[in-house]
């Protein structure tokens, strides 16, 4: 009997163990992506409705191993995709859906891939709620803050898998933007 007791503790004490988790080594994939953001959109006057973008993204791909090599380019990452999701730091909870797109970026394993204008936001979205509320002709003032301008969070995450049909997925970036009415005052 006291044996089955000491078992069943010990299967209770391991299973409540908290587990270490290694966010590079979740995927079979030999490499990993980082990625740095560079000169972020910061302000965005939604008056002039135009896509968000930002000028230089930067991916870089690193070996796992850090003694290995790839001189087949096997751990070469193809990025199918990437998505941008939002967060308001101002109190208010309405945010733009999260947004996919489609990119076609071959990172070489072990090097960077450098992207430019790549959007996070489509003109469109900035037609619509939370953004339209900024606008003279709908109040001028976001209804959640009381407050003219918006300020959010993104974070963008890439996809895709290496030459050899591994998936991959990045470390997540984010940043920072301000939305206003520039235009209206």
């Amino acid at each position: 009997m006291k044996t089955k007791i000491l078992i069943a503790v010990a299967v209770l004490v391991i299973g409540a163990a908290p587990a270490c988790t290694n966010k590079e080594g979740e995927s079979e994939s030999p490499v990993f992506i980082t990625v740095s953001i560079d000169l972020q959109p910061g302000f965005v006057d939604v008056s002039t409705p135009a896509p968000v973008q930002i000028s230089t993204i930067v991916l870089a791909s690193h070996l796992k191993n850090a003694t290995a090599s790839d001189p087949l380019g096997f751990a070469n990452t193809q990025i199918n995709s990437y998505t941008v999701r939002f967060r308001r730091t101002d109190g208010g909870t309405i945010v733009p859906s999260t947004k996919t797109f489609g990119t076609g970026v071959l990172v070489p394993s072990g090097g960077t891939a450098t992207l430019s204008n790549f959007p996070i936001l489509d003109a469109s979205d900035l037609q619509q709620s939370p953004f339209d509320q900024l606008l003279p002709f709908n109040g001028g003032v976001d209804r959640e803050t009381g407050r003219n301008s918006i300020q959010m969070t993104f974070d963008l995450t890439f996809y895709g898998q290496t030459v050899s049909g591994h998936r991959v997925q990045s470390q997540t970036a984010s940043g920072i933007l301000l939305f206003s009415c520039a235009g209206c005052f």
